[in-house]
């Protein structure tokens, strides 16, 4: 059962990954590559407040906020000059934002690791007869939250019936009203200041590295790719499938095969069923 435990603490961190991904796609219809940077910079945001002694739960706001700045930016550079947002041009355009937010925390922090401490107790429990940490368990449970709750929104709120008009053609969305290039904007907003947020949950278990987002991205897109674009229960589902999947592999297979399997499972997806699982055939991109 630990093994378990340990594929849905790692699959809960892709879903979230993946989620910020699937909050431009949903919302907007642009894929952005730079999503990932977005928990990158909260876990350096997490770092520089138990750096400076502050309160812990500081980070959450202070990351919120600095990642709500670093995703409009990643819009402001990266998208809203492009003239169709709906092509193959914001791909190229956002991974080099993804390159930029990089190069801006390698040139402040270095490529030295850092360590962070969690915020909550370090003891394991057991549940259900697996060992985990608390840690592991707050970011299961913050995975839920979040990808349902989004689900949630993306479906009930007006926000949300906005995207999916947009998504659905941009030109009658503009006509009844619906400002896309705001819409745009707050997509990138929230996805910055949810990954900047939840620095706090994912810094103990990845440090503060500013590679880490770079290496979220292939399991990040695998998760969101195996649930379907534009599908927030999706992005959980599609996650845990691939932490599980990785957790066992590293047990029974060995340390050097998981990404070699999760690609495999990428291509078997997309040879049976392309849009993911819960995917919407509109916003199919791969």
């Amino acid at each position: 059962m630990t093994i378990i435990w340990t594929g849905l603490a790692l699959g809960s961190l892709y879903a979230i990954a993946a989620l910020l991904y699937n909050t431009t796609v949903a919302t907007a219809g642009v894929f952005s590559f730079a999503a990932a940077q977005y928990l990158m910079v909260g876990t350096f945001v997490t770092f520089w407040v138990q750096d400076n002694n502050l309160p812990i739960l500081l980070a959450v706001p202070l990351g919120a906020v600095i990642g709500g700045v670093v995703g409009w930016l990643t819009e402001l550079a990266a998208i809203r000059p492009l003239k169709d947002k709906h092509g193959w041009a914001p791909l190229v355009t956002t991974v080099g934002a993804g390159v930029v937010i990089e190069g801006v925390v390698l040139a402040i922090w270095s490529s030295d690791p850092r360590s962070v401490a969690s915020a909550l107790p370090e003891e394991s429990m057991t549940v259900l007869g697996g060992r985990l940490q608390v840690t592991d368990m707050a970011l299961i449970l913050a995975a839920l939250v979040l990808c349902f709750g989004a689900h949630l929104m993306h479906t009930r709120s007006r926000w949300g019936l906005m995207g999916r008009a947009m998504t659905a053609d941009v030109e009658a969305a503009q006509v009844r009203g619906v400002n896309t290039r705001r819409l745009v904007a707050g997509s990138f907003t929230v996805a910055g200041a949810i990954g900047g947020a939840m620095g706090i949950l994912v810094a103990p278990k990845t440090g503060a590295v500013f590679s880490v987002g770079t290496t979220l991205v292939v399991f990040a897109f695998a998760a969101l790719t195996a649930g379907g674009f534009g599908s927030y229960v999706g992005c959980w589902v599609g996650g845990i499938v691939i932490g599980l999947v990785q957790a066992h592999t590293e047990r029974y297979i060995g340390s050097q095969y998981p990404l070699l399997v999760v690609f495999g499972l990428l291509l078997l997806t997309l040879l049976i069923k392309p849009t993911g699982l819960y995917g919407d055939k509109r916003l199919r991109l791969v």
